[in-house]
């Protein structure tokens, strides 16, 4: 917020130092960025007349100027520019003057002839067009007027102010104004805030012979003002609002422009001026948009709008977008003759998403974002009819016209004194506070145990209710100076903390996978459909159910993803191409389904990528049964035939616990490896975490060695192709033997000469062993005639010779 000291001056009474004036901002939660000159880096300028012009002796192009610069006697200045003459008034740089760049001015020989200074062009002073007309021409700045000989040019120009760039907290959207920031800036020089008076403006006959408002969304509109004004004259607005619009950082434009833009730096409220003329019927409709509508802005842009989107119309079109832009089919040009003053209360959330949607924020839509209210609107619009006849710029027609369903009466709190104290640490007497917020404009009064405080209409950080008391203490803490709070430790009950379980469960996974070669990856949430689309996940597929992102980064970012996979192939393909010799990751993160009509659906998934030299199926199974047995599940835990299109037929499964599907792995199909232009053959498994944890098992319990002997034995059967290894496993564990039957593991597949077409040969060992005596012959005799006997009834299997 920039705040010039020439118009804190007007509310203000200034008793300080700039430095003094920061300092004591800043104890008030108003920090100063910077401190501005209107002509930075400017100094020893001053105004001049050129009393003669003489060609120079040595010279064909430069001339010699004798300058009355208010002097004991006349300087003596060359000068090349052609635009001079004599009794001209020119910006005269004395010996020692600065100018724009670090640019110092000495006296200097000029083909025999000294020169004192140098008449300077507006460049030189760093001036604009915008600041002084004929600053940008090319020559010597020609001052239009007339000023005292060697007045400092600052003066001359109107560009000697000071402006403080105050940085605000988003909570203080009343302070984006000059008068907001001069009430704070009253309270914190100890001065008493001199609130400006608006004179009342009666207009002549009826404002409903030239236009009317209807405001059909009154939630998002709550309050529209407007006032109509004929007989318009355009023209330049006077100096003193065009210096003070400058120094804000404005371009002054035109008398009925530069009103709404100075009401709006004053009162901190936008505005908007129509042509009348364009506005069909002279009505204003204040409603939503309709599909398929656009509006044309100020800046030419043709603008989508949409039904959610908040719309300034006319019978036939739109005219505006409310809070953002206005029309270009009706605004003020140098014909027009007459206009409606707008002034109104929108909802900022509303703004907000329509500037998202449209990517385009302006200075009035930040304002209604951050908050306005609609007591302001109506004072903003006076103040705007005020200017309009003070500064004869058209007739003002009627009483204002006012759509209103806000309520704008009174707001009264009552606020605990003693808790204030005990949230601040102080021992401030009521009484006390109530001077304190006396200073800023808030009237309160002592009742009981409580202050009863009015609060202002333009204060809409000071909340009702249990936050009350809060905002309160904010403002008498920083009224008191928290300097003067003494320094305690916090204070509060202790506790331990302690990790959940389910990071606890988490941090057991990335350990042991850290602890197998693996690398953690972190990927984007955010995918695209053309990944989609190369990971082949079908039309119907749960996978396909991605939420959308409304203002994505771009279409390969344009979704949530449904799976890992991705990511991990991005990881794979980026560092196979810095040949960085690490083929194996794994990510836990979480994949988020538009499945459910009020929130998408988020899950935890794990999944885990190997590739490179000794790579296989079977390695990445390994991986999994040892996370399995980690969680004390392996033995509930089956791989079964199965798994999405992304794997290659035949090398992909699923993985179930208790029955219940929790995971697939594979190899990654070619045309997928292909897509993501890894060179080696990819092996993935996903899991989901929520569910793996589900089916953990319990503490894990511990016996001790065997004190009797096993009996290790191997078994070759001959079984259909379609027989798995896990089928094969099961029914050699669960052979009904008397004895214990353990250690079972393939160690053979063989398929050729003695093996019929559509049969193969499968070999395991296993052990024997009971738990109080060593076997016998007979004993182990009968558990293998168990063991063959129950892979023949449930398999088929036939032993092999």
């Amino acid at each position: 917020m920039k705040l010039p000291l020439s118009w804190l001056k007007d509310y203000v009474e200034w008793n300080v130092t700039p430095a003094e004036f920061v300092e004591r901002m800043m104890w008030r939660g108003f920090e100063t960025a910077d401190i501005l000159e209107e002509m930075p880096g400017v100094s020893g300028v001053v105004v001049g007349r050129i009393n003669a012009l003489e060609k120079h002796p040595n010279a064909d192009k430069l001339q010699i100027c004798s300058i009355d610069a208010g002097g004991e006697a006349p300087l003596c200045i060359v000068t090349g520019a052609t635009n001079v003459f004599e009794g001209a008034l020119v910006p005269v740089a004395m010996d020692g003057a600065k100018l724009v760049g670090g640019i110092t001015i000495k006296p200097t020989n000029m083909r025999g002839v000294e020169s004192a200074g140098m008449l300077c062009s507006g460049k030189e002073l760093g001036l604009t067009e915008a600041d002084y007309p004929g600053a940008e021409f090319n020559g010597i700045m020609i001052l239009h007027e007339e000023h005292p000989l060697g007045q400092c040019i600052q003066d001359a120009v109107g560009m000697n102010d000071i402006i403080f760039d105050i940085e605000l907290t988003p909570n203080r959207a009343d302070c984006q104004s000059i008068i907001g920031i001069c009430r704070e800036a009253a309270a914190a020089l100890g001065q008493k805030f001199r609130e400006p008076v608006i004179r009342p403006v009666a207009g002549e006959g009826d404002a409903s012979d030239y236009a009317s408002v209807s405001v059909e969304n009154t939630e998002l509109c709550p309050r529209y003002s407007a006032r109509v004004v004929t007989d318009l004259v355009i023209e330049p607005s006077p100096k003193w609002m065009q210096r003070r619009l400058r120094a804000v950082g404005m371009r002054p434009i035109n008398n009925i422009v530069d009103i709404t833009n100075y009401v709006l730096v004053e009162y901190g409220h936008p505005m908007h001026a129509f042509d009348l003329a364009c506005v069909a019927q002279g009505h204003i409709i204040v409603r939503n948009a309709r599909e398929n509508e656009t509006v044309v802005t100020l800046d030419g842009k043709e603008r989508a709008v949409t039904p959610e989107m908040l719309l300034i119309a006319d019978p036939e079109k739109g005219v505006g977008i409310a809070g953002v832009m206005g029309g270009e089919n009706s605004e003020i040009t140098a014909a027009t003759k007459a206009t409606l003053f707008e002034a109104a209360a929108f909802k900022g959330s509303n703004i907000r998403a329509t500037t998202r949607k449209l990517r385009h924020v302006t200075d009035a839509a930040a304002r209604f974002i951050k908050g306005v209210e609609p007591v302001n609107a109506y004072l903003a619009l006076a103040r705007a009819i005020e200017l309009v006849d003070d500064l004869h710029a058209g007739k003002v027609i009627g009483e204002p016209i006012d759509v209103c369903a806000a309520d704008v009466s009174p707001r009264v709190i009552d606020v605990e004194y003693a808790h204030v104290n005990k949230i601040l640490n102080t021992d401030i007497t009521p009484e006390d506070m109530v001077k304190m917020l006396a200073t800023i404009n808030i009237p309160s009064e002592v009742c009981g145990d409580k202050l009863r405080v009015d609060v202002p209409h333009y204060r809409t950080d000071i909340e009702s209710g249990i936050e009350a008391d809060w905002d309160i203490a904010e403002e008498v803490g920083r009224i008191y100076g928290y300097d003067n709070i003494p320094p305690t430790l916090m204070r509060g009950n202790t506790f331990r903390g302690r990790i959940g379980d389910d990071l606890k469960d988490e941090d057991a996974m990335k350990d042991l996978l850290v602890a197998q070669g693996c690398c953690e990856m972190y990927n984007y949430n955010f995918t695209g459909p053309a990944a989609l689309d190369a990971l082949r996940i079908p039309e119907g597929d749960e996978k396909r159910l991605a939420v959308k992102l409304l203002n994505p980064f771009g279409e390969d970012q344009s979704l949530m993803r449904t799976t890992l996979l991705a990511g991990a192939l991005d990881s794979l393909a980026r560092n196979f191409s810095r040949k960085t010799g690490q083929t194996r990751f794994f990510e836990v993160g979480n994949v988020h389904f538009d499945n459910n009509a009020d929130l998408p659906e988020e899950r935890k998934l794990l999944g885990v990528a190997f590739s490179g030299a000794g790579e296989d199926f079977f390695t990445l199974k390994g991986s999994l049964e040892a996370l399995l047995a980690s969680f004390n599940m392996h033995e509930r835990c089956t791989f079964v035939p199965g798994g999405g299109e992304c794997f290659q037929p035949g090398q992909k499964a699923l993985l179930l616990a208790d029955g219940e599907p929790i995971g697939e792995l594979g190899a990654i199909h070619p045309k997928v490896q292909k897509a993501w232009g890894i060179p080696e053959k990819v092996y993935y498994a996903e899991i989901n975490v929520e569910k793996l944890r589900a089916h953990k098992g319990g503490k894990r319990t511990y016996e001790p060695l065997p004190r009797f002997p096993k009996v290790p034995r191997d078994i070759a059967v001959v079984v259909d192709e379609t027989v798995s290894a896990a089928a094969v496993k099961e029914a050699i564990e669960q052979a009904p033997a008397a004895v214990a039957i353990g250690d079972v593991e393939l160690f053979d597949v063989y398929r050729g000469a003695g093996i019929p077409t559509g049969k193969k040969s499968m070999a395991y060992s296993f052990a024997l062993s009971a738990s109080d005596h060593t076997l016998n012959d007979d004993e182990i005799q009968q558990a293998m005639k168990c063991v063959i006997e129950a892979l023949a009834a449930r398999l088929g299997a036939q032993l092999r010779a």
